[in-house]
């Protein structure tokens, strides 16, 4: 090849270089504006609706609820979240997310602070349904605002980033939790769990008017963004559209009739069972190994640090090789293999918790790969209903895991049944995953 050829080769290669690294630059801008508030966010959003799984170690002895009557109070709140997910997606695709997250984060900070008054179950149950019902909408809320921003090529690594706040929460639940039990027990005549109710609502009413403030309801209306950036975003993600078939699927019922939403929405509520199970009672498994509340809570941190490293590695590399299907599937499988061996481990902290920590790295890599998917097929319009859709599916594992989990426990003395359960319900979702979804109805060619 001649000289000519080579400077004809490379000039041709040069253009492309460049486009992507102004379009990895963009992205880098947009994460960076967007992403941390909206982690912010998460992370008070898993405190607010999990707190009760390290409150109950005082309160149920102190108020005398039985395993019973938390596990309905745990679960009740899926309820409530249930009833409102859709419609409150829809209502944001119309209001747009800062209005939402104001609405939202303001409601369920106020009444997840109230549940330091709660004395009774009834009052436990009122408020838990009603946390539930103002939190509704906010996941899936933010993940269709996502789709707005990044093309699905991209849209794996911001969605992991997301998930990563879910997965860094227990990260400071633990220690918070063990901290604020343990040391304002009885100051100003509050105990420990109520101070831990006060102390994580209130926080979540001044971040949702921040969001309020500082946040974008689209690219197009972002000041910090150039016309030019504006437009290459717009570009990029009817291009995306354009390449997945998206288009032309415009309507909720277009979302409520397809078939790959009921079955994406199935295979999260496999995922959520385990996600919940571990949320809720968790803190009770350790305590029954013999640790104390604030051993509990810096033993948590272990399986979180585990599951926000593999959020990071598995969601940059299933967004590096397009590949989704195996990504979550082994993803799902490692989370069985690590609830099923906690079992073997049920008088051995230091394993179980090691254990646990497999169970959160492959639970939480595929809970972000499967969120994913959804943006590949469905156009924008169909994405808020669908995102819901698939959301309050999944969703309804957080009424079911809490409940089951209790029940079983007192069935059976232990959670060594439970844990069996969730495992296998994890490798059903593997399955199919690799059986029921191929690779062309995810809109991959």
């Amino acid at each position: 090849m001649n000289t000519a050829t080579l400077d004809a080769a490379a000039g041709a290669r040069t253009p492309a270089s460049a486009d992507a690294r102004d379009d990895a630059a963009l992205f880098r801008k947009i994460t960076w504006r967007l992403m941390p508030l909206l982690c912010a966010c998460y992370v008070l959003n898993y405190l607010d609706r999990t707190n009760v799984g390290y409150a109950q170690l005082q309160m149920k002895d102190q108020l005398g609820f039985s395993d019973a009557v938390f596990g309905l109070g745990a679960g009740i709140f899926f309820l409530g979240y249930a009833v409102f997910e859709i419609p409150s997606n829809l209502m944001l695709a119309k209001i747009g997310v800062r209005a939402t997250l104001l609405r939202i984060m303001g409601l369920w900070g106020l009444a997840s602070a109230a549940m330091m008054f709660a004395t009774t179950p009834t009052q436990f149950y009122v408020l838990r349904f009603l946390i539930g019902v103002f939190e509704a909408g906010f996941a899936p809320g933010v993940l269709f605002y996502l789709t707005l921003w990044f093309p699905s090529r991209r849209r794996a690594q911001a969605t992991a980033l997301f998930f990563m706040a879910f997965g860094a929460a227990p990260i400071v639940a633990g220690p918070i939790a063990g901290l604020t039990m343990t040391y304002l027990d009885g100051v100003l005549a509050l105990r420990g769990w109520q101070w831990l109710f006060l102390l994580e609502g209130l926080p979540s009413v001044l971040l949702g008017v921040i969001a309020f403030r500082t946040l974008s309801n689209s690219p197009a209306q972002a000041p910090w963004l150039s016309a030019a950036e504006k437009q290459r975003v717009a570009h990029l993600l009817a291009e995306d559209q354009a390449a997945h078939g998206a288009a032309g699927r415009h309507t909720f019922g277009a979302a409520m009739r397809d078939g790959r939403v009921w079955l994406i929405g199935f295979m999260s509520f496999l995922i959520i069972l385990g996600i919940y199970a571990l949320s809720f009672w968790q803190p009770t498994i350790l305590k029954s190994m013999g640790l104390s509340v604030l051993q509990i809570g810096f033993y948590s941190v272990i399986p979180a640090v585990a599951g926000i490293a593999a959020n990071i590695v598995v969601g940059r590399h299933s967004d590096r090789h397009q590949e989704r299907r195996w990504h979550f599937a082994l993803g799902a499988l490692a989370g069985a293999a690590g609830l099923a061996l906690t079992t073997l481990f049920m008088h051995n902290p230091v394993a179980a918790v090691l254990c646990l920590a497999l169970a959160s790295m492959g639970i939480s890599s595929a809970f972000t790969v499967l969120w994913a998917i959804p943006g590949s097929f469905m156009s924008k319009s169909a994405a808020a209903a669908g995102i819901a859709l698939i959301s309050t599916i999944g969703g309804s594992a957080g009424l079911v895991a809490p409940m089951m989990v209790g029940a079983l426990k007192t069935l059976t003395g232990g959670f060594t049944a439970s844990l069996y359960v969730l495992s296998g319900a994890l490798v059903l979702s593997a399955l199919l995953m690799l059986l029921a979804l191929p690779r062309s109805a995810l809109g991959q060619r």
